[in-house]
């Protein structure tokens, strides 16, 4: 096999987010990282802080729209938009593994060096080791809900998902693929090992770990392998933190005429990991479909993404091609509002909406009212608003499955819960469809493209390698 690292931009030169220090990777055989400080810096580098790389998944998403749509297309956006198997020229760096794959190095670095890091107290290298095996955790949770199946006890034991490489080496040859169960096993590990060593709270700086992110990451990561009693309880512990509070969109935060005092991820109070999506112009073009601009209800807050494309309020009879959703820009202006980054990191009110379907699924309907309240109560104008009430569990689960869709479309897991759903048996077929309105292209439930194939380009140097089926 050849080596995992080998798309690495080692000679590549970061930035380190808030400061005008430039850290230099340096040939193999010469130290990089000295000081704890020259740790500290390197995780606040933009290079494991955005992540452009998650946020593109939204192009396999069925809120996701390009029209007209050009059938003979072969660039990277349109073939994932079909669900190519393969999407990428396989003569080129391939992004999505690759990227994450480089993230998880500079993770690995951190924790493999920063014991024998000159200066700094053993706590301090500690919570540095801790805040990198957080970061390495959430760059793994994404590649197994990518690259392998759906976590099922019964098989994943023996579903693949993808090397798991704990090595700083760059000439590190590239393990086998690990199975679904063994890569939820050490992300479960990774997080367990962080608790232990990062600060309560990280109300300073959200972008950096904490007790409150670890939980909130076990909170994903058992939402996803649909543990939802145990997902329930860490999305619970992760709101013990006294900084977090959910975000009221009536507080001035959103107003008719846009997204006049949208606060920064770095502080915001509903952030409990953030992730940044990246330069917001992407953000400004995702168009969505007609029918997702429709769904929002009376009242609700959240319709104000939805904009027109050249981000002004939506017309009264939009027309597909023209919608695009637009993550806290200003509603009357073609500039972004940069303090607005959307977050791929968890949330409080992902929590929430974590912890009521947990509760719902327990049959303890009340809570999962409650906390459905809790978020709906911060996003609708309270004129005429009334919470939902049902004694129905089905009607309550498909409640929450819907605030989902309409809290974190773009959120970084829409495409997970596609995912989750369908194995479920309650993801409807997503269609494509061309200028005409034609459906060219179908994403049946449970269709085997929920997994996606591995790259040619890695399975050229790795030809031991098992292809996804």
């Amino acid at each position: 096999m050849k080596y995992i690292y080998q798309y690495i931009a080692v000679l590549a030169i970061i930035l380190v987010t808030g400061c005008d220090k430039f850290l230099d990777v340096e040939p193999k055989g010469k130290q990089l990282l000295q000081t704890v400080k020259d740790y500290d810096l390197w995780l606040n580098s933009q290079t494991l802080t955005y992540e452009t790389h998650v946020y593109t998944l939204y192009r396999f998403s069925d809120l996701y729209d390009i029209h007209p749509y050009n059938l003979n297309s072969i660039t990277v956006t349109d073939l994932q938009y079909r669900w190519a198997l393969q999407f990428e020229d396989p003569t080129l760096t391939p992004s999505i593994w690759s990227n994450f794959y480089n993230i998880i190095y500079y993770y690995n670095a951190v924790i493999n060096g920063i014991d024998n890091a000159q200066g700094g107290s053993a706590q301090e290298k500690q919570k540095l080791k801790a805040e990198a095996l957080l970061g390495r955790a959430h760059e793994y949770f994404y590649l197994v809900n990518l690259y392998g199946k759906i976590y099922n006890p019964s098989t994943a034991d023996q579903d693949l998902s993808v090397p798991f490489v704990s090595s700083s080496d760059i000439v590190t040859i590239t393990p086998p693929r690990s199975t679904v169960k063994q890569a939820y096993e050490n992300i479960i590990a990774d997080l367990n090992m962080a608790l232990a060593s990062l600060p309560a709270d990280n109300a300073t700086n959200r972008f950096r770990g904490s007790v409150a992110a670890a939980n909130s990451m076990l909170a994903r990561v058992y939402f996803y392998m649909r543990d939802y009693a145990n997902a329930r309880k860490y999305a619970e512990l992760s709101l013990q933190a006294p900084s977090l509070m959910m975000l009221d969109y009536n507080a001035g935060v959103i107003t008719s005429t846009g997204f006049p005092n949208w606060p920064a991820l770095v502080t915001r109070k509903d952030v409990i990991y953030a992730r940044g999506a990246g330069a917001m112009s992407n953000v400004a073009t995702v168009p969505v479909t007609l029918s997702f601009a429709q769904s929002f209800a009376a009242g609700d807050l959240r319709s104000y993404f939805i904009k027109d494309i050249n981000k002004s309020t939506l017309s009264a009879n939009p027309k597909r091609g023209t919608i695009n959703y637009c993550y806290a820009y200003l509603a009357s202006t073609t500039s972004p509002n940069m303090a607005g980054n959307a977050n791929i990191g968890t949330s409080v009110a992902e929590m929430k909406l974590i912890i009521a379907e947990g509760a719902v699924r327990s049959g303890d309907l009340t809570t999962a009212l409650q906390q459905l309240d809790d978020v709906r109560k911060n996003r609708f104008s309270p004129t005429g608003y009334a919470a939902f009430q049902s004694g129905d569990q089905a009607a309550i689960l498909q409640k929450i499955t819907d605030e989902r869709l309409f809290e974190l479309p773009f959120g970084g897991v829409r495409w997970l819960d596609m995912r989750r759903l369908s194995s479920e048996g309650k993801m409807p077929a997503v269609n494509r469809y061309d200028a005409n309105g034609n459906v060219f292209e179908t994403l049946q439930p449970n269709d085997p493209r929920y997994v996606l194939k591995i790259p040619l380009n890695i399975l050229g140097y790795n030809p031991d390698m098992p292809q996804n089926q």
